[in-house]
């Protein structure tokens, strides 16, 4: 079904998710950056294998506040309308961002790194379902790749951030984080509710859980949350360790050093983002998923086990990697909306995509985190171990529904 919005709210719905997606982002890349710093204040020691656990730890946490923040929003979302709670959800993780800068140790810390991603987790799924329902069929492949790059744009933000304000210390940056907030203001003022959802809750439509383990999506929503997982656990569990391997191979502090990692990363999760939904819709969902999980083990097994040393070379591979690691995040907002109506959309996307979370986080501290302690503080070892978990991906995306040149489900 073609909506009848007009072309004025269509580019503000899209301009509201792209803004939204960015500040997550960019507090995702501050995070990164201010890790190794902040956890070496608040356990009091320069030690790499004491501290690595800890990061993964910190890595856990957002995801697991992510995937609740997920299934919670999404399933406001789908009661009381996109808009209202994506509202909720920025301030959630604007406010909570914002107090993890005066934590007096690491579980106050870990706490607000929790709350702060519940809201970063809500966000995503109802930016998706507000763009995807409102702007033409015919243009999701495109904007599932601008939603995935504005993410990335974030987080080349937040590299920026940490070149010129590194000096400040982690405390300061983390304020930053209040910015977003005013996103809020203008969705409220601006943004009206997709017709898609208000013409499914004029029909009576109910947002039964249940649905998403009954047949005909029960095998969806497994498979799907399958997908999702190698996603999330190759971005936290491989990927997202880089600027925390970097700080090891500088030694220091390494304030621009990780920045400049980070910034390189980042050019290349911008350009993957854009081209992982328009790529799906050449040569389909189930074959580019196949592709970017083959050049994704390969090329992250090739940074962490080529590269003993900072230089311009571990900054390419970084940015060359980080474009097919990426690419993933341009093809699930084309492809998760592509699984369920209209009705449970939102819960859909939350719990399949959250759920990747849920075993990210589990993995982050009980694989790489464990892992950089087996291997004596060696975050490349562990990162290239990890990157294994793409494999699983390509022997799984087979089992899912090709949905190329259909149109959303009602």
């Amino acid at each position: 079904m073609e909506t009848s919005i007009g072309k004025k709210a269509l580019w503000l719905n899209l301009s509201v998710a792209w803004l939204g997606w960015l500040f997550d982002g960019m507090e995702m890349g501050l995070y990164s950056l201010i890790a190794m710093p902040a956890l070496k204040e608040l356990l009091n020691t320069q030690d790499s294998a004491v501290i690595g656990p800890y990061v993964g730890v910190m890595f856990a946490l957002f995801l697991l506040g992510a995937s609740v923040g997920g299934f919670i929003f999404g399933r406001l979302g789908d009661k009381i309308g996109r808009v209202k709670t994506m509202i909720l959800t920025v301030i959630t993780y604007s406010v909570f961002t914002a107090l993890s800068a005066v934590s007096a140790n690491v579980w106050q810390f870990g706490a607000c790194r929790f709350l702060g991603a519940m809201g970063l987790g809500g966000e995503w799924g109802l930016g998706v379902a507000l763009v995807m329902e409102t702007w033409p069929d015919s243009k999701r492949p495109l904007l599932a790749g601008v939603l995935g790059a504005a993410a990335n744009v974030g987080f080349l933000v937040s590299s920026f951030i940490g070149l010129i304000a590194g000096a400040w210390g982690w405390r300061p940056l983390l304020l930053i984080g209040l910015a977003p907030a005013v996103l809020a203001f203008f969705i409220r003022m601006m943004v009206k509710e997709p017709e898609r959802w208000q013409h499914a809750k004029a029909r009576g439509e109910k947002p039964d859980l249940k649905q998403l383990w009954r047949p005909p999506l029960r095998k969806r929503t497994i498979l799907g949350c399958i997908v999702s997982s190698v996603v999330i656990i190759g971005t936290w569990g491989v990927f997202q360790w880089i600027p925390s391997w970097v700080n090891t191979l500088v030694g220091g502090d390494a304030a621009p050093q990780r920045a400049t990692v980070q910034m390189y990363m980042a050019f290349g999760q911008i350009l993957g983002a854009l081209l992982g939904g328009l790529m799906a819709e050449w040569v389909g969902r189930r074959w580019s998923y196949a592709f970017y999980c083959i050049t994704s083990f390969v090329t992250v097994a090739a940074l962490y086990g080529l590269f003993t040393s900072y230089g311009m070379g571990l900054l390419l591979m970084a940015a060359f990697s980080g474009v097919f690691v990426t690419a993933f995040f341009g093809w699930l907002p084309l492809y998760l909306p592509e699984l369920f109506p209209t009705r449970i959309r939102a819960t859909g996307e939350g719990i399949t995509f959250n759920f990747g979370r849920i075993i990210a986080a589990i993995l982050v501290v009980a694989g790489t985190g464990q892992l950089v302690k087996v291997f004596h503080g060696s975050f490349a070892k562990a990162g290239a171990l990890m990157a294994s978990v793409y494999l699983v991906g390509l022997a799984v995306i087979w089992f899912m529904p090709e949905t190329k040149g259909k149109q959303l489900p009602e």
